[in-house]
């Protein structure tokens, strides 16, 4: 006679406590969703959200359970379903009916005045249209949409801010904070304004910032100032006292002051030697001719004078805009390289002393 097999009950151990709580959930949901007004039994949100958003109050109290069985078992599902449970109260408790059921709660449109508002331009409609309409500035619409021109054609799809303020597209590496920091606003308005506080922002997301505005560099309309490097004729032309840092483009082509040259440039910065332009002559005797009509000419540069060289054919001169801390001078000339050409540089306080200065 065969001895028959002891059950091992230390096998089941470990799924006693799952097959507890799906027995309590079975019946629970089997006893206590038959719901006269609802006829899915179903706890799932997605049953809800096809059902508009109907929910028993029954219903309401076995999520709740299924929810702190859940938890109290440490089972995987334990958090999804603690989710449910809160998003569903937090439904429930903005939306109860007199009947103890849920409508379904208006959560995309917490406010008309907020948000980006998409926008497809009509005929007969123009920037300065649609910010009458929608009380913000023609500068907004364009920098909520990178233009820079206020011209755009019909048909096109802008993003307008609601509210005064601009519509930004979320760049890798933003934050709440970064933005709020950058564009003037603070990240407890932001998040409230675009719905972000529990996800955040999200590249390429599209929010609206109140009052915000974009640093000038960040403009459409914004144009870096063009940087000059003096070409080798230049440094040749007028020896050892050439030396320019930092130079940038005032002007790529100036005809304001009647000539190209240097001379042209420097009697329209110190309009009170205009009468002597002949006495002077060319830049290389602008030294000799400033102190023959009384002009004190010297090797100290003051902001405001005229500096001065004889080098090269014809010389040169030009304007001291500063003299700055550190010995070195910050000036303005035309003709550094090619004429109608204005540019802005510093001349380095080791090579100040090569010019002559007229006050």
């Amino acid at each position: 006679m065969s001895k028959k097999k002891k059950l091992d009950l230390k096998k089941f151990q470990g799924a006693l406590p799952y097959a507890a709580v799906g027995a309590v959930t079975l019946g629970v949901v089997a006893l206590g969703s038959l719901d006269k007004q609802n006829a899915d039994v179903s706890l799932s949100l997605d049953t809800f959200a096809a059902n508009g958003y109907d929910v028993s109050v029954d219903q309401m109290s076995e999520l709740y359970v299924v929810a702190d069985l859940s938890d109290a078992l440490g089972l995987a599902s334990a958090t999804d379903v603690a989710s449910n449970y809160v998003v569903t109260t937090t439904m429930y408790d903005s939306g109860q009916t007199a009947t103890g059921k849920l409508e379904k709660p208006a959560l995309t449109s917490i406010d008309a005045s907020r948000g980006v508002i998409e926008h497809t331009l009509e005929e007969g409609e123009s920037l300065y249209t649609l910010a009458d309409k929608y009380g913000v500035s023609v500068d907004q619409i364009r920098w909520s949409n990178g233009l820079k021109i206020a011209e755009v054609p019909v048909g096109t799809v802008l993003y307008i801010p609601s509210m005064p303020g601009i519509v930004y597209t979320v760049k890798s590496g933003d934050t709440i904070d970064s933005i709020a920091s950058k564009y003037g606003s603070s990240a407890a308005e932001i998040a409230a304004l675009n719905d972000l506080e529990v996800s955040g922002v999200t590249e390429g997301q599209k929010i609206i910032i109140r009052d915000g505005t974009l640093p000038e560099t960040e403009r459409p309309e914004y144009v870096a100032p063009a940087t000059y490097t003096a070409n080798t004729y230049a440094y040749t032309y007028l020896g050892n006292t050439s030396e320019r840092q930092n130079i940038t483009v005032v002007s790529s082509y100036f005809t304001g002051a009647g000539g190209g040259q240097c001379v042209d440039w420097a009697l329209y910065m110190r309009p009170d030697l205009r009468p002597y332009a002949y006495t002077l002559g060319n830049a290389n005797h602008w030294a000799y001719g400033a102190a023959s009509i009384g002009r004190l000419v010297d090797r100290t540069p003051t902001a405001g004078s005229i500096f001065q060289t004889p080098s090269g054919w014809a010389g040169h001169v030009g304007y001291v805009e500063a003299v700055n801390a550190d010995g070195s001078i910050t000036v303005t000339e035309m003709n550094y390289g090619r004429p109608y050409l204005v540019i802005r540089s510093t001349i380095p306080a080791s090579a100040v002393g090569n010019f002559n200065y007229i006050h």
